[in-house]
């Protein structure tokens, strides 16, 4: 019985590893600082993307919705693009400058995003390259453009 489990599971990873295409990835995303990253295919070659990460001492959610072609004649690479949006809250509102001012900062913004992914066929990793411009509109308000990053993502 453990052999057939072993067999069965093995038949099943290769056959989602062969197909360059993934049904969720979890990993980490390196920008200004690390983030936990989770994408979910939607169909249609579009994802959904979720990123959670910290700023100063707070936490900031994104979420993202991409489109996704593929990019030098196969499918293992693939270009994207995409809009989204990010809340953040942290208990210190002047983090930026260390000033001191009214405990709390809540803030509000919207995001773009543009990049490169390629998925391994031989194991299961996905990992990408990306520009992701950020607005902020409540609060700390401004353009963030040189916004880049790298991810790293354990794909299903």
């Amino acid at each position: 019985m453990k052999k057939l489990v072993i067999l069965t599971s093995l038949m099943l990873a290769s056959t989602l590893i062969s197909n360059a295409q993934y049904k969720a990835a979890f990993g980490v995303r390196f920008s200004d600082g690390p983030a936990i990253s989770m994408k979910f295919a939607t169909g249609n070659n579009e994802a959904a993307e979720g990123l959670l990460s910290g700023f100063g001492n707070g936490l900031k959610a994104t979420l993202l919705y991409e489109w996704h072609n593929p990019a030098f004649g196969t499918n293992q690479w693939r270009w994207y693009y995409g809009a989204g949006a990010h809340l953040g809250a942290s208990p210190d509102r002047n983090w930026r400058n260390d000033r001191p001012g009214p405990d709390g900062e809540f803030h509000v913004g919207a995001d773009g995003i543009l990049g490169l992914e390629h998925t391994f066929r031989e194991i299961p990793l996905n990992l990408s390259i990306d520009w992701k411009p950020e607005f902020n509109f409540v609060n700390y308000t401004g353009v963030a453009l040189p916004v880049f990053g790298a991810t790293g993502r354990l794909a299903f």
